[in-house]
């Protein structure tokens, strides 16, 4: 069973009337609809989203020229996503905001990519998971130590032979390909360009990558 975490702060509550507000407009995704859920995978390098909506006890999706805003729903995801990172910890991945008309919506967030397209109007259909590229992308612009990388990212990134950036807690800071960047609260300061690593230096640390990654 996958395990979801319910985020309730005041920008999230904020950002939920607003969508609530949009949903169930003339014109909105859920018009004339009991409820809206919509389910977005947020990545660096890819994002997807898919919609449902219940009218009269059916799901089913909404119209085709019916959708939300993009600083309602797109944008305001991408700034919980960088309000939620934790230094070493990550973000989430997965974001399911689930609306109604007459009573306030929620946030549920997953540290996991959820592939199936759609909640109950298409379930069944999966999508692709993200290949090693798109988490090591995703790596970088939200750090994790070696060992807040779930088993699944490592399998991924072990599987093409690719070493994770990883957070330096000593010095807040994203390493990878022998580069380094700051890393702030809400993720890496792409501002900064890069400096360069010399392996030489640091064997302690790259020898604990290699033996993460590759079991050597």
């Amino acid at each position: 069973m996958r395990r979801s975490v319910v985020i309730d702060t005041p920008f999230v509550a904020a950002g939920l009337a607003r969508l609530q507000a949009e949903a169930f407009s003339e014109g909105g995704p859920g018009y004339g609809a009991q409820e809206v859920v919509s389910t977005s995978v947020v990545q660096q390098s890819l994002s997807r989203r898919c919609e449902d909506v219940r009218i009269n006890g059916q799901w089913g999706f909404p119209s085709f020229s019916a959708r939300f805003s993009d600083e309602a729903m797109d944008d305001w995801l991408l700034d919980v996503r960088e309000r939620c990172y934790s230094p070493g910890e990550g973000t989430w991945i997965t974001y399911r905001v689930l609306l109604y008309p007459d009573v306030p919506g929620r946030l549920e967030v997953f540290d996991e990519e959820l592939l199936t397209q759609g909640l109950f109007a298409s379930s069944g259909s999966q999508r692709s998971p993200s290949d090693a590229a798109t988490w090591k992308s995703e790596l970088i612009a939200f750090p994790r130590t070696a060992d807040n990388i779930p088993e699944w990212m490592w399998a991924t990134l072990r599987a093409e032979d690719i070493a994770p950036p990883l957070y330096n807690p000593e010095l807040r800071t994203v390493d990878w390909d022998n580069r380094r960047r700051p890393v702030t609260d809400r993720g890496t300061d792409f501002t900064v360009e890069p400096t360069v690593i010399d392996p030489s230096l640091e064997p302690g640390v790259f020898a604990k990558i290699s033996k993460k990654l590759f079991g050597a």
